[in-house]
């Protein structure tokens, strides 16, 4: 792991950001990294993301640390090598929405570990609501937000998260059938449900954690409604809304033309590989 320290700030606690696989994601840290600083100046940011990718403007975060896997869900990866005591991780594909930021940190006064929660009404399907098929369990943890502080148990989370994914989705067969739709395969939500939801004997361990719910406003989509958007903290931008930006759609296909990395490249069900 590289590590490049370029404001020559340190913090004990800070916002990390992860974009592998695509410039894309590269591109919308950068974007959300800049709205993160419009209401909290003062942020001790880190950014994981491949050295191929860097362009000039990675001086906008303070420390960024490149060789990292070339996969979907390096997140959890970089989320157990945090620089951090406490660490708040955002998706990339997001937008600051209001000066609260600066408290999401005394969250973690309370608790070992926080996420948003999942607002079932937004889903697409009636499939992502519930966990099972007999619709009686609602997934509880949204991944696109979390805070945790630093300890062996929280980092053993988190690695264990990213392990269990691979296993997960390189699995040929789906041991889950009988109660869990197959389509649940490919999402983190799910081997985050399997760690927590106190039925497997293998993450026993992790029940020692104080998981905390944040409220909905800091994890807003546009499939929210207006209310619930109201006050918003953190807004998850879609695809089709990124393309709606010209110029920041045409930047990304132009870097896209010359990335080293493509969506192509990197297989759901393929281990990770390749690094930098």
């Amino acid at each position: 792991m590289i590590k490049h320290e370029l404001s020559g700030r340190t913090s004990s606690k800070g916002f990390i950001y992860v974009a592998s696989r695509s410039v894309k994601y590269y591109e919308m840290a950068k974007f959300s990294c800049q709205s993160l600083r419009d209401f909290y100046p003062d942020a001790h940011v880190t950014l994981f993301t491949h050295k191929n990718f860097l362009d000039g403007e990675e001086n906008l975060f303070d420390t960024v640390i490149t060789d990292i896997p070339n996969y979907y869900r390096t997140k959890m990866w970089a989320m157990a090598r945090t620089p951090y005591e406490k660490t708040v991780y955002i998706d990339a594909d997001s937008f600051i929405t209001h000066r609260d930021i600066k408290k999401i940190h005394n969250f973690l006064d309370e608790c070992d570990m926080f996420f948003t929660p999942v607002i079932t009404y937004t889903t697409a399907d009636i499939k992502w609501a519930y966990i099972d098929k007999n619709m009686t369990e609602v997934p509880k943890y949204h991944g696109a937000v979390c805070g945790y502080n630093k300890t062996n148990l929280t980092i053993d989370f988190m690695q264990t998260w990213y392990d269990e994914y691979i296993k997960q989705v390189c699995d040929t067969g789906w041991p889950y059938e009988k109660n869990h739709y197959k389509e649940w395969k490919i999402f983190d939500m799910f081997t985050l449900w399997r760690m927590t939801s106190g039925t497997w004997p293998e993450f026993k361990r992790f029940e020692e954690l104080k998981i905390n719910l944040l409220d909905k406003r800091f994890n807003a989509t546009a499939q929210h409604t207006e209310e619930d958007k109201k006050r918003c903290v953190i807004h998850q931008i879609d695809n089709h809304t990124w393309k709606q930006i010209p110029e920041f759609w045409s930047k990304v296909e132009q870097k896209e033309k010359n990335a080293i990395y493509t969506i192509e490249e990197s297989k759901i069900n393929r281990p990770p590989s390749e690094y930098n």
